[in-house]
């Protein structure tokens, strides 16, 4: 028997707004549990809700980059269930007139998912486990939730991943979260269901609450192959909302899948309709920024291999980095592998990331010239970069301050390498003897004497003369 799965993605993405959704209480992550509240965000009678602009204009903003069909006019509605982190014991939500409808997102295999809607509401609070007992944290209570929900077009849990990847990464170019997923910022329930391809649709399962592509895509291939056992076995699926347990590496089952009727939506009482002017939602979409995958199939015409081009276009500030390095005379493919390579390894060594300090994109195309010009030194350059990203002038600057132009006197640069030879008389013996992988070291050896000014080539090639065949 072939069978088919069909899954669809429900990702909530907590906006970086300053305020909550309907309350003036900051957005924080961290901080004490249960100080950033209010009578709004819970729900205490008499307080009344005031809809955030900012997180509206957000979700604007992403259903423009989604293709989706802004509404002329949104509304809010009450989506009613109890649990501990629900302080009001109802969600604030969208059912009937969301921010946006229809849309899709192409990936990056060339296959693209629809989206059904992308729709606005406020994030519930966090329970918090521990000695047998569970604790209620507020702050995230109210906190500006944007869901987009896909059509069920995704057919492998590979697939699914990489579709919650490609939403991400254009959420972060957006500008509307800043996708912390380990702060919970970005999360993903996820249906899927199995059947044999012409037939209709068999029951499907929610797995709620994932915060990590691994865990996604583990779990949709742990549920996939579960169906497929109790369909072949001639059992029946049941239609209901399960929990991931990354240490079993098991899907656990929570409850009975809830239908919309379930929640008893109705209007929200306290928020009427709010009208979208059509001129306001044209400005944002002139604003959009150019979609990061346009951008990485400029960057592979550029000449990056796709491996590199998705690197640099993973985050929004890289990609502009990168950019503007280029377009300051930067060569594209050399810019883009000293951005991912050694000017990512000083970020992570506590430098200033890009665009956050004194290091702009013209000093990396100053250096890079400098190096492809033969004025500068491999070993020169690396050493120059992270002076440059502290501030301490620019690549040219450091240079002629600290005297790192290439050695041109090659008498100066023979002597050096007859000192190594001296000094190191057993791989001298090896490179003799017919290890040619020797004459490495002793090149290592010089440009160190050389503080890296001296051009690897000629160092080779005088070490081989002065050596021997």
């Amino acid at each position: 028997m072939t069978l088919e799965t069909v899954i669809g993605l429900e990702v909530h993405v907590e906006l970086s707004t300053a305020s909550k959704m309907f309350c003036r209480c900051p957005v924080t992550f961290g901080d004490a549990p249960n100080t950033h509240v209010c009578p709004v965000c819970l729900g205490l009678p008499g307080a009344l809700p005031v809809p955030n602009r900012e997180a509206v204009e957000r979700t604007v903003r992403l259903g423009l980059m989604l293709g989706s069909t802004i509404g002329e006019t949104i509304r809010f509605d009450r989506k009613n269930y109890y649990y501990p982190d629900l302080p009001k014991s109802y969600q604030i939500s969208q059912l009937d007139a969301p921010v946006a409808t229809g849309g899709r997102l192409l990936l990056p295999d060339g296959s693209e998912v629809r989206i059904v809607r992308v729709h606005l509401e406020e994030d519930a609070g966090k329970l918090e486990h521990e000695d047998g007992r569970a604790w209620v944290d507020y702050n995230r209570s109210g906190v500006p939730l944007v869901e987009i929900v896909s059509a069920p077009d995704i057919r492998t849990p590979a697939q699914a991943r990489l579709y919650w990847e490609t939403l991400g990464r254009l959420v972060a170019y957006a500008g509307i979260s800043d996708v912390r997923m380990e702060e919970g910022s970005m999360r993903a329930d996820a249906n899927i269901s199995r059947h044999v391809p012409g037939t209709p649709l068999g029951p499907r399962t929610e797995i709620k609450n994932m915060n990590s592509f691994r865990a996604l895509e583990r779990a949709l291939a742990y549920e996939e192959e579960r169906q497929t056992r109790l369909i072949l076995a001639g059992e029946r699926v049941s239609q209901e909302t399960r929990g991931w347990n990354e240490e079993t590496g098991e899907t656990v089952e929570q409850r009975s899948k809830e239908e919309s009727q379930d929640y008893r939506y109705f209007p929200e009482p306290d928020l009427g309709p709010i009208r979208l002017d059509p001129g306001w939602v044209e400005g944002l979409r002139a604003s959009l920024p150019e979609l990061p995958t346009r951008r990485l199939e400029a960057l592979v015409a550029m000449g990056l291999d796709r491996e590199l081009a998705e690197l640099i276009t993973e985050r929004r500030s890289v990609a502009d980095f990168h950019q503007a390095a280029v377009a300051a005379g930067a060569p594209p493919v050399l810019a883009a592998q000293w951005i991912t390579g050694e000017v990512q390894r000083h970020v992570r060594q506590g430098l200033a990331p890009l665009g956050e300090g004194a290091f702009t994109p013209a000093m990396l195309a100053e250096l890079l010239q400098l190096l492809q010009s033969g004025r500068v030194t491999a070993a020169v350059a690396k050493e120059v970069l992270p002076l440059a990203m502290a501030g301490k002038g620019t690549p040219g600057e450091i240079v002629q301050a600290r005297n790192l132009s290439p050695i041109e006197d090659l008498s100066a640069v023979r002597a050096s390498c007859e000192r190594v030879i001296a000094a190191h008389p057993g791989p001298v013996q090896d490179y003799r003897g017919g290890k040619d992988r020797a004459i490495q070291f002793l090149v290592g050896q010089v440009m160190r004497e050389t503080r890296g000014r001296a051009r690897p080539q000629e160092v080779e090639a005088i070490l081989r003369g002065l050596l021997g065949p």
